[in-house]
């Protein structure tokens, strides 16, 4: 038996039903905190951010029309140098809703592509760039901006418990984690340098103290960790079917035996096809996956694997 998800005594995730989906970069203040904040004139940015490496640059907004967009969308173009610069990374604050927001240090110089690109175009794209255009860590995705603001609205899935983050980038929801109440964060990621600045936004958000990093290779056993954790998180790494399977095969290291409370909670964008490979993976390795809508944000899935009790007479 799962039990669904409480939130503060209200049964299911009803509480989070006020939550909107988008993301909000507001640069004009540096407010390294999860508390309320002053209100202040913020830039919205719809979907991806703005030096996403799947959104037009500045200057390509403008409307179009429909035989510029097909042009657009045969050719897009790329633009930027690949991989962020991360030694002159900004600290950006991160909106995470109803007052509440949080520190990250983001590199500059993504690269960029111009023009509409199909689902195909995509994965052509990134095929064809895979040794110069990044963006997979070295931006803020909005699976990481949705899983940050269950955490930080729903503290008691972390509080006081050991956590660690999966393929955790610039390390958003691991921040957050450890703000939310975290006795100890793992922030995992197989880039050095996004751990760096993961490390660094801790420090910013007043949580160093509780937040470690480590090298993970999820296609490599002998980088995953060792110890049990509590509760696993991760936000869109579930990409491909070999990403799906290894990180359901290391959530179940993690998770060891499992106990009371004991979870792997997974944010993933709605068009990605791989979460059954991920539920039958886990279901190898003893964790039973529930695939929920997830509260406020309809292009979002929430996956939530617990450890399998098996009652006598079973």
């Amino acid at each position: 038996f799962v039990r669904p998800l409480r939130a503060h005594g209200y049964a299911g995730m009803s509480t989070f039903s006020a939550l909107r989906c988008g993301v909000r970069v507001d640069r004009s203040i540096q407010t390294p905190s999860l508390g309320p904040r002053p209100g202040a004139t913020r830039r919205r940015v719809a979907g991806w951010r703005e030096d996403s490496p799947l959104a037009p640059p500045d200057g390509a907004s403008k409307k179009k029309s429909k035989r510029d967009k097909r042009k657009g969308a045969a050719t897009p173009r790329v633009e930027g140098g690949g991989k962020g610069e991360v030694d002159g990374a900004e600290l950006n604050t991160i909106d995470l809703g109803q007052g509440k927001s949080a520190a990250l240090y983001v590199p500059t110089d993504v690269a960029e592509v111009e023009g509409a690109v199909s689902a195909e175009g995509v994965k052509q794209l990134l095929a064809r760039y895979e040794d110069s255009l990044y963006g997979a860590g070295d931006v803020v995705w909005p699976a990481s901006i949705a899983l940050g603001r269950l955490i930080a609205h729903c503290p008691s899935l972390v509080k006081d418990k050991s956590v660690i983050e999966i393929g955790s980038g610039l390390g958003l929801c691991g921040c957050v984690a450890a703000a939310a109440g975290a006795s100890r964060v793992v922030m995992t990621d197989v880039d050095g340098d996004m751990l760096r600045l993961a490390s660094k936004s801790a420090g910013a958000n007043g949580c160093g103290d509780v937040v470690e990093t480590m090298t993970l290779d999820w296609g490599r056993k002998e980088s995953w960790p060792q110890g049990e954790f509590d509760v696993v998180i991760a936000a869109d790494v579930l990409y491909d079917g070999d990403a799906a399977a290894a990180v359901a095969a290391v959530a179940g290291r993690c998770l060891g035996a499992g106990g009371l409370g004991s979870m792997a909670i997974v944010c993933d964008p709605a068009q990605r096809t791989n979460r059954e490979t991920f539920a039958e993976e886990a279901r190898g390795v003893g964790l039973e996956t529930v695939d929920a809508d997830f509260p406020g944000h309809p292009n979002m899935r929430l996956l939530q694997a617990t450890r399998v009790e098996l009652t006598a007479g079973a």
